[in-house]
């Protein structure tokens, strides 16, 4: 009769001790989820606020046939500001990433942001004519493209 006691005993803790174990790992795992969730979701906030347009003309591009240069205008319509300087963004026409010679913001020469309803330029090194895809990229990684004609 004792040994059925023990062995009852026995059983009852090494259940206890598997149920700790499956209960510590639930909530670990969970713990995880929440973090993983929480990460997304700061991301996905500062992506919704952090937007922009590329607003040019897309019949007439502004092109400098002596420099090889067109001339490509954005606006933050987000909440957010935008990095503006060539180091951070990217600019691609029809799949091929282009050099971008310089980044001004119109009204303020020396500013790097681009604050909410503002309007940058963008300087890139691009001499070919035709109907293009322009994509613009920021560090973000928020991408626009339009399709431009370029005289």
């Amino acid at each position: 009769m004792a040994s059925n006691i023990f062995s009852e005993m026995i059983l009852f803790v090494s259940v206890l001790i598997i149920a700790a174990a499956v209960t510590g790992i639930l909530v670990t795992t969970t713990h995880e989820i929440s973090l993983g969730i929480n990460d997304k979701g700061d991301l996905l906030s500062s992506r919704l606020s952090q937007d922009f347009e590329i607003i040019n003309d897309p019949e007439n591009v502004p092109r400098d046939v002596s420099t090889g240069t067109i001339l490509i205008y954005i606006k933050n319509t987000g909440k957010s500001p935008i990095t503006f300087n060539k180091d951070v963004l990217t600019v691609m026409i029809d799949g091929d990433v282009v050099p971008i010679i310089s980044t001004e913001v119109i009204g303020n020469e020396t500013l790097e942001v681009l604050y909410p309803s503002m309007v940058g330029s963008i300087n890139v090194s691009y001499n070919n004519t035709g109907y293009h895809v322009i994509k613009v990229i920021t560090d973000s990684g928020i991408i626009r493209s339009l399709k431009v004609y370029i005289q």
